[in-house]
């Protein structure tokens, strides 16, 4: 089939199935051969260096989560960003992050009023909030709120979905409200540099305080064990993700804990330095992390 006709009808075209009956094939050869046709751009897009992994796995999981129709009208330009879409069950934990950035950019091309793709490949690029301000219209501050209850939302459904704990999203969740957007983008596109300080945002309740205080420990500790934030997360709530962590870090459960402890007794510092909590309650804090096992320390703080 020359491009040029299949370009043309995916070009003019309401859906998939009519621009196979346009070129005379059959929708589902069409759609295979498409999708098909997008995996190997981004394959060697990423291959050459052209794109980052972080930005391919969005390309995949977008192409994995959204249906075809909207696929093609959101390449066309438009496309609905508020229609509902199940959450997809995947099978590892870059997979779950990716996904809840895509959901992240499709909120906030829903709340901004511009196209899906816009967004979500904003979203994918480091510098993408200011890409975001440009295309809306709206001012940085609109733009990082919209965000900010975009990864809330879609924090909600993860653990509605159980690709996420309770415990995991009821932190993340928190530290969403306060943390700096841009940080928390990076940890949910898997590029952050767990090295670079994470400093103290400010918090309004005594939730918001301990979740900033788990999102410095989390952070320290994924400098000192050199693997990604969001895999310290998921380590802290589920054995298979703690094992993961340690087959992927080679240190043992000794040291990953006390890089957690260490990281923790950082934020509770950092806490206090900032008012956030009193002295009483961060003693009687580290006298319980002092006595918890690794699996309890998450749900330690967000009880």
């Amino acid at each position: 089939m020359p491009r040029a006709d299949l370009v043309l009808a995916l070009g003019r075209s309401v859906s998939v199935a009519d621009a196979a009956r346009e070129l005379g094939v059959a929708p589902a050869a069409l759609e295979e051969a498409v999708l098909g046709s997008i995996g190997d751009a981004v394959a060697a897009a990423e291959a050459e260096g052209r794109v980052t992994p972080a930005t391919a796995l969005a390309v995949r999981t977008l192409v994995d989560v959204v249906p075809p129709d909207r696929l093609l009208a959101a390449a066309q330009g438009g496309g609905d960003s508020c229609g509902e879409l199940p959450w997809k069950p995947v099978d590892t934990l870059d997979e779950v992050a990716a996904q809840i950035g895509i959901k992240t950019g499709l909120r906030t091309a829903c709340a901004l009023g511009i196209a899906p793709l816009e967004a979500v490949t904003a979203l994918a690029d480091p510098a993408g909030l200011d890409g975001l301000v440009t295309r809306s219209g709206r001012s940085p501050e609109e733009v990082t709120q919209v965000v900010r209850t975009a990864i809330g939302e879609s924090l909600v459904e993860a653990e509605d979905a159980g690709a996420l704990t309770a415990t995991e999203a009821t932190v993340l969740g928190a530290a969403a409200r306060v943390a700096p957007v841009e940080r928390l983008l990076a940890i949910v596109r898997g590029d952050d540099d767990p090295c670079e300080p994470f400093p103290w945002p400010g918090s309004e309740t005594r939730g918001e305080a301990l979740a900033v205080v788990v999102m410095i420990g989390a952070v320290r500790a994924a400098c000192d064990l050199d693997v990604a934030t969001f895999d310290v997360f998921a380590a802290l709530a589920s054995q298979a993700e703690l094992d993961a962590l340690l087959a992927a870090s080679g240190r043992t459960q000794a040291e990953v804990e006390d890089a957690l402890r260490s990281g923790l007794d950082r934020g509770l510092d950092e806490a206090q330095a900032a008012d956030a909590i009193s002295g009483i309650e961060a003693l009687l804090l580290r006298a319980v992390l002092s006595q918890v096992g690794i699996l309890d320390l998450l749900r330690t703080f967000s009880a």
